[in-house]
């Protein structure tokens, strides 16, 4: 097996030559060493831009890594004329499927852009030093967000077994193009994750190169962590790490304003998302094409979700009814990506989460129901005014919190993971799918590993059941 080692452009124009190849297995012709492609802090900063534009690309955030999670789970339904993804929404996705196997491509071709910044050799100047840190701070965090993404996508949820031995994704850190890498457990990738982010967290500046939340900070990475930690059920780390966030500076949108989150770029809600402008919008191929119907408008909202939210909650207005929808698939369609071009900037984590995982933590470590009443109470207020505040405790809250989770989130790609994590059936109550009910565990919750890297690579080993 051998492991591709380039700056982005020139891996992205190797991979669609070489498309029948698996993206671990190039000749030592097409593989360069970090030293050689990397020279000067120029390089750096274009080749941590190409990490940014790879991961905002229709495979991965710009569409996939968002919509796929979301219509396996039950707060989307098929609309009658859905075609794209529809093996996702059906639980039957085949080990040869392009779309598995074009999110695998394009992750690991990120991480190898990661990996030539972090074991580059490159030295500065005094003056810029702080840059350089800074650049390869976000490196590792990138590659850190990027392995995170592949676990979850590739292998069963952390606690899926007592000590996270099951499998979980390669992990491919430098350049060896003998390497045939087999499959490292979940445990070893949650510790590559949290490693990655930690060092990114003490190289970084606590303001993003670009001073919006379209790059990473460290303060950003400290709210990717806290999701990790979430995932994990390291409930301690998970609330000091979402406080150190809710005290960066960022504040939640008023009820007023809360329809501006989506049509808003940089909000001081946000604190990562994925810059679309006009050269870097998707058009039909963004997620904005799956749910309007300008578009394809493959998915719509499911019953199962919209019965939960109050007539009054603001959050309601995040959707919009459609006239010529009936029966089963009327009245309702996702209008949190309203722009029909694209140009919606994709938000990976904002502040409302945060308030979530802490309010989570806090009521799972049990010493803090107070806080963590409060923290659930800022989300909820600010969408229903005249809600009654949480006081519950115990089951009540950690239940009330996950509902919260759920009315707050949905549509942004993290429902199917907390169903896996909580180890709660997919139950689909209005359902236009084949599948209306997948148990816990299910094989079909994770993705097949792309069949042509089992095909090339004896240590690799396929998902149970494709």
């Amino acid at each position: 097996m051998k492991m591709i080692y380039k700056v982005i452009l020139i891996t992205m124009t190797l991979f669609y030559m070489s498309c029948k190849k698996s993206y671990l297995e190039l000749t030592p012709q097409q593989a360069v060493s970090d030293t050689k492609a990397l020279q000067n802090l120029e390089d750096l900063n274009s080749t941590i831009t190409g990490i940014y534009d790879e991961i905002s690309l229709s495979p991965y955030y710009g569409r996939y890594m968002l919509t796929i999670p979301d219509v396996m789970a039950d707060d989307i339904k098929q609309n009658s004329q859905a075609n794209r993804i529809r093996d996702y929404a059906e639980h039957t996705i085949a080990r040869s499927d392009a779309d598995a196997n074009n999110l695998w491509t394009g992750m690991y071709r990120a991480i190898n852009s990661a990996n030539n910044i972090i074991n580059s050799d490159i030295k500065v100047i005094s003056a810029v030093q702080a840059e350089k840190d800074h650049i390869i701070g976000e490196a590792y965090a990138l590659r850190g967000l990027i392995y995170f993404d592949l676990v979850r996508l590739y292998g069963q949820h952390y606690s899926y077994t007592a000590d996270a031995g099951h499998m979980g994704v390669p992990l491919i850190l430098d350049y060896d193009p003998a390497r045939k890498p087999k499959r490292n457990t979940v445990k070893e990738v949650y510790a590559q994750v949290i490693n990655d982010m930690t060092k990114a967290i003490a190289m970084m500046k606590s303001t993003s190169k670009s001073k919006n939340s379209n790059t990473l900070s460290s303060t950003s990475v400290k709210a990717l962590l806290a999701r990790v930690y979430l995932n994990k059920e390291d409930w301690a780390n998970a609330e000091t790490m979402a406080t150190a966030v809710i005290g960066g500076g960022y504040s939640l949108l008023s009820n007023a304003n809360y329809l501006n989150l989506w049509t808003t770029d940089n909000s001081t809600e946000s604190i990562f998302e994925i810059s679309m402008t006009d050269s870097d919008n998707r058009g039909n191929n963004s997620i904005a094409g799956l749910y309007l119907k300008e578009i394809y408008g493959d998915y719509l909202p499911s019953k199962d979700v919209v019965s939960l939210y109050n007539v009054a909650d603001v959050r309601l207005k995040a959707l919009k009814t459609d006239p010529l929808l009936a029966g089963p698939y009327a009245p309702y369609r996702v209008n949190k990506y309203p722009d029909v071009k694209g140009y919606d900037n994709i938000k990976v984590i904002r502040l409302a989460e945060i308030y979530l995982i802490r309010a989570e933590a806090r009521a799972n470590l049990g010493t803090n129901n107070t806080g963590a009443q409060q923290d659930l109470n800022m989300v909820r207020l600010r969408a229903l005014s005249t809600a009654a505040p949480v006081t519950d405790i115990g089951q009540e809250l950690k239940d009330k919190i996950m509902l919260e989770r759920r009315l707050e989130l949905c549509f942004e790609g993290q429902r199917l993971w907390d169903l896996m994590r909580t180890k709660k059936d997919i139950v689909r109550i209005q359902c236009t799918a084949v599948k209306c009910l997948i148990p816990y565990g299910d094989k079909t919750n994770v993705l097949p590993i792309p069949q042509v890297e089992t095909d090339t690579n004896p240590n690799m080993t396929q998902n149970p059941g494709y």
